[in-house]
């Protein structure tokens, strides 16, 4: 987060507060982007969490993907199976397990494979801010947060200082080498006292990514987005109106059985916050609508079986409703947020063969699938003693799950797959769940510069819908993507995670450290495992099934900084987690291996240049269950620089991966295109060596 030495604590606590009860942040939303590069210090909040903010101006550009932005966050990061469909990584948890905020909801998603994870609604020239809460998220972040809270916010307009109109104008432009990309972002907004107006679109367009031995294929992509709001203030009061439509047209996700041909999605939301009679209330409502289309034949070639080509065409939607209400008020000597929030989402999922329409192949894979959820949440947040602050917080969700009946055309010719057609027809499909998570977090400033801090937590999360209703041994996974195929359980039990964590904050006149250390227990863990089910063995006897295991997770992250003289400055993070079965000897898949990154910047007048290391280990802690494969450690050498020319305008340039090394992380995918530089069964690599340079303009 962009806060001084001397700041930090005032502004990082009001940003924190806003953005876990959904208020509008009193930072500037329409403020110019910052060419020079100021020191990063997130620093402990008053609401009893502290709150990392990525450095968007030192964000890689090799991959237009805003989940990749993660790695820069201690203790983050993200499974990278395409170049949009980062899923968000927390300390070792992933997927369901970690709570995306985007613009203050969580989004319904439509792909069962993790084609469209909530961070690619927010392409990164539309982001504004993204950030991480570290630690365990408070109850009032959201409903099932078990692996953290992320929170990701767009450009929009604010209200004026005066009743006279003000337009203005934001225009950002880049492009890449790597893929011959290019990408595009305009902003327009009207705006008074009283009154906001935006609209706002994004273009983004790329070829296939480059590596040290050639092309990964297909990794093309597209995607265009469209944002519109209204806000209006009089008084105390706010309420605001937002319409978002994003389309991703023909995009490769190499990683997974299929490609992305279009995903169309609309988002409606409105909102209020304010204060009435003494009490600081927050309200929100919100409509999602999803469109995906995917095939395995168009950016690629079909495999081929018994001389046939395999088409395959899979046609998904999904549309969701959800609400947040909370009211805040001073109690004791703190404050007392009481609040209810809820989604209801539905999931369909047809797969058929376009090519060839004589073979009659058509499976429901999802059909009807409900997942509801409603929470109800209290948290007081205040000093209890002398330089004491103290977070308690409860909540109680309600999750309750259905599904209609499917089918599959070779069920008459197949008495394997009729048996777990008729099985998931014939079962209880009606699920319920009664979670509740517990949070408690103490911090003690021992001195000006120095606060520590305890937290101790209770979190639960029921499984997903493709957990629970995938009924037939297949890669619908929500984007693990590790060349096993998998199947369901109906009757999954919920995950109960046992956390605790040790803080220390560090603020000198020149430097600063905030590391951290956590244990994590999760009871009921939910991992594939070799099925021992007899009627999945005879449709596919590799199959891995969803199933309760225990697991243990525990680790150390930290962020620092160093102002070296007026001019020069080192910043850096380093994360480091380990997961691990506990009911058996072996490790939990896709687990990132000790990693860091160094900055040193030079930051002069109007122009800063940075020169950044980036440092993974080899990862051999690996899930034997799931056949997952060792990868090495690597090296990544990183130059950006930034100038402003004039007022307001600004240029960013740089070469990313200077060394062209050929780097494997451990949190991509497996390889499943023949048509490609990188072999089936491979990890997929990173970019190769990329030259960059973007625009940036206001005019207000």
């Amino acid at each position: 987060m962009n806060c001084s030495i001397s700041d930090h604590r005032t502004r990082c606590s009001v940003l924190l507060i806003a953005a876990t009860l959904g208020l509008p942040s009193p930072s500037n939303a329409e403020e110019a982007p910052t060419a020079l590069p100021e020191m990063t210090v997130e620093g402990e909040a008053s609401a009893g969490h502290s709150l990392f903010e990525v450095e968007l101006d030192q964000a890689p550009a090799t991959t237009p993907d805003t989940a990749a932005l993660l790695r820069r966050a201690p203790g983050a990061n993200v499974n990278r199976n395409g170049p949009l469909t980062g899923i968000a990584q927390y300390r070792g948890m992933y997927g369901d397990r970690v709570n995306v905020m985007v613009n203050g909801i969580r989004i319904n998603t439509g792909g069962p494979n993790g084609m469209d994870p909530a961070l690619s609604y927010i392409p990164r020239n539309q982001l504004q801010s993204l950030q991480v809460i570290r630690g365990i998220a408070p109850v009032s972040s959201g409903a099932e947060t078990i692996g953290g809270t992320i929170i990701a916010n767009g450009r929009s307009s604010e209200f004026g200082s005066s009743d006279q109109l003000t337009p203005s104008i934001d225009f950002t432009g880049g492009g890449a080498t790597v893929n011959d990309s290019g990408n595009g972002s305009a902003l327009g907004s009207v705006a008074n006292l009283n009154h906001r107006l935006h609209v706002i679109g994004s273009r983004e367009k790329g070829g296939n990514i480059e590596f040290g031995d050639g092309k990964i294929r297909p990794t093309r992509h597209e995607r265009n987005n469209f944002d519109g709001g209204y806000g209006f203030r009089t008084g105390a009061h706010e309420f605001s109106l937002d319409v978002r439509r994003n389309e991703t047209d023909p995009t490769g996700t190499p990683a997974l059985p299929m490609d992305i041909i279009d995903i169309n999605t609309s988002i409606v939301q409105g909102g209020y916050n304010g204060e009435i009679g003494g009490y600081a209330v927050n309200a929100k409502a919100f409509w999602t609508d999803v469109n995906h289309h995917m095939s395995n034949y168009e950016l690629r070639d079909a495999p081929v079986m018994m001389g046939n080509r395999m088409t395959r065409l899979n046609d998904a939607t999904s549309s969701g409703l959800g609400y947040r209400l909370d009211v805040a008020f001073p109690l004791a000597s703190g404050t007392l947020t009481l609040g209810a929030d809820g989604h209801q989402d539905e999931h369909d999922s047809t797969i058929t063969d376009p090519v060839n329409q004589g073979n009659n192949f058509r499976i429901e894979n999802f059909n009807d699938v409900e997942r509801d959820v409603y929470g109800f949440f209290a948290e007081w947040n205040g000093p209890v003693a002398t330089d004491w602050n103290l977070q308690l917080g409860g909540r109680y969700n309600r999750v309750e799950n259905d599904a209609g009946k499917v089918s599959d055309n070779r069920a008459g010719m197949n008495a394997g797959i009729a048996a777990l057609q008729n099985r998931f027809n014939a079962a209880d499909r009606e699920k319920s769940d009664n979670n509740y998570d517990l949070v408690a977090k103490i911090s003690h400033a021992l001195n000006t510069s120095t606060t520590v801090s305890f937290e101790a937590g209770h979190k639960t999360r029921s499984p997903s819908y493709q957990e629970r209703y995938l009924w037939l041994p297949l890669q619908a996974t929500n984007g693990l993507a590790d060349g096993n195929v998998y199947v369901g359980d109906i009757n999954l039990d919920p995950e109960k995670a046992y956390e605790v964590g040790l803080g220390l904050d560090w603020y000198g006149s020149r430097a600063w450290v905030e590391p951290r250390v956590f244990y994590r227990f999760v009871d009921d863990y939910i991992q594939g495992v070799p099925t021992t089910d007899q009627a999945v063995i005879n449709v596919n006897p590799n199959a891995l099934q969803f199933s309760n295991v225990d697991a243990k997770l525990y680790g150390a992250d930290a962020a620092w900084g160093v102002t070296l003289t007026n001019d020069w400055s080192l910043d850096g993070v380093v994360s480091y987690v380990r997961g691990e079965r506990d009911d058996i000897s072996d490790d939990l898949y896709r687990i990132a291996p000790l990693n860091g990154r160094i900055s040193v910047t030079y930051r002069e007048n109007d122009w800063w240049a940075t020169l950044e290391g980036v440092v993974y280990a080899e990862q051999d802690d690996v899930s034997k269950t799931n056949n997952e494969q060792d990868t090495d450690s690597y090296q990544l050498l990183n130059l950006r620089a930034g100038v402003e020319l004039a007022r307001n305008l600004f240029i960013n340039a740089g070469v990313e991966n200077i060394l062209d090394n050929t780097a494997r992380d451990h949190l991509t995918g497996i390889n499943r295109v023949a048509d490609s530089d990188v072999g089936v069964g491979e990890r997929l690599p990173s970019p190769g060596r990329n030259f960059f340079a973007s625009l940036q303009y206001r005019y207000d």
